[in-house]
């Protein structure tokens, strides 16, 4: 592989990161609420758990073959056809994510900053942006990452202003429902967690493999500390029933935040937001990108870029309200949990039990 094109420890702990925290950030503390209570941080620190789970077995498959793609790995352990059909899913999977966040995106930007401009040309506007990254690839990519993380790392300091009107009496006391609505709970975290899948993506192209499992640990780890600090700000400043309320309580916090030379800073977050949500779209659009062009074995192929318009078509055609996205976010989830968490643990298993069984049948010939 081109030493031009490997990323380092950093980008690609930050580069996984980017993917996580996308839109669960200004609805997780609502839907968790609803779902677990005031008890919900709890399920933040299960859902990190799950997805470490899944996240180091990624690795673990892809540590097998450093210096092959994803899908050679795919075709390596399942054969040419079923490796594609996997393939399949998975870009399946990509678009299907990249398109939610982006329609979520969209219909934020358009109620809180651009109540008359089109989502199209919003849309529009964001691919020809976006453009020169995906034609820089992974490497260009994951330096993107590293420039919104330190970019933006304000965001979250932001919500601790509000803090000294906070009652800590709201989450107490713990556990006081049970576990029960905490596990339910695990279903939405689960889902923000979502994006360590990529590491099919940032692997191949880190420097330094064997601090892989190391950075899985510090980017979930990351994605966990933000999801509590803002999910355990929301609910100490929010009653429990109030909180409930918000579709976007994240943004609700921001709004009592005054400055004598700023008003409604939450127009302020959410365009410095923009970049968060950007870094969850770009990896998933040029892994669509990559994998098609893999798929195809055509590596200077230009119909990928196809990918681009379609999107804007479809933010053209595709105009959803609130209650629509919420359904897609639903549908997305469900997409996400069978190719997010199932794929990876049961691919680890059989790779695990494919080496096993090859290697005994190499013993038994040599024997």
């Amino acid at each position: 592989m081109n030493t031009f094109k490997e990323i380092s420890f950093m980008q690609y702990v930050l580069a996984i990161h980017g993917v996580e925290v996308a839109t669960s950030i200004l609805t997780l503390p609502s839907s968790l609420a609803k779902t677990a209570g005031t008890d919900g941080w709890i399920s933040i620190i299960l859902g990190w758990m799950l997805a470490t789970i899944a996240g180091l077995c990624v690795i673990s498959f892809m540590s097998k073959h450093p210096g092959e793609t994803f899908q050679e790995i795919l075709i390596r352990y399942t054969g040419k056809t079923l490796g594609k059909v996997f393939m399949i899913l998975w870009i399946f999977h990509a678009t299907f994510s990249a398109i939610s966040i982006l329609f979520i995106t969209l219909f934020l930007l358009q109620e809180w900053i651009l109540p008359h401009m089109p989502r199209y040309v919003i849309a529009a506007l964001f691919m020809c942006s976006a453009f020169p990254l995906f034609r820089g690839g992974v490497n260009v990519i994951a330096r993107y990452a590293v420039f919104v993380f330190f970019f933006t790392l304000f965001l979250p300091a932001l919500l601790l202003i509000p803090l000294k009107d906070s009652q800590w009496l709201y989450i107490l006391p713990i556990l006081k429902d049970g576990w029960l609505p905490i596990l339910h709970g695990v279903k939405e975290t689960a889902v923000g967690f979502l994006g360590f899948e990529m590491a099919v993506l940032f692997y191949p192209y880190l420097k330094n493999k064997q601090s892989a499992v190391k950075g899985m640990l510090i980017a979930n780890t990351l994605t966990l500390i933000i999801y509590l600090q803002i999910t355990i700000s929301c609910f100490v400043y929010f009653s429990p029933d109030e909180i409930t309320q918000f579709l976007w309580p994240t943004l609700t916090l921001v709004k009592p935040i005054k400055f004598p030379f700023l008003e409604r800073l939450e127009i302020i977050f959410l365009s410095f937001y923009i970049f968060v949500f950007s870094t969850a779209i770009i990896p998933y659009i040029f892994f669509v990108i990559d994998s098609l062009r893999q798929l195809f074995n055509k590596p200077k192929w230009k119909i990928p870029y196809l990918v681009l318009p379609f999107i804007v078509i479809l933010s053209a055609v595709f105009t959803l309200s609130y209650e629509e996205l919420e359904i897609l976010k639903k549908w997305w989830g469900f997409v996400d949990y069978i190719v997010g968490y199932t794929f990876p643990v049961l691919f680890f298993l059989y790779v695990t039990v494919y080496t096993y069984w090859r290697g005994g049948r190499s013993r038994e010939k040599t024997g």
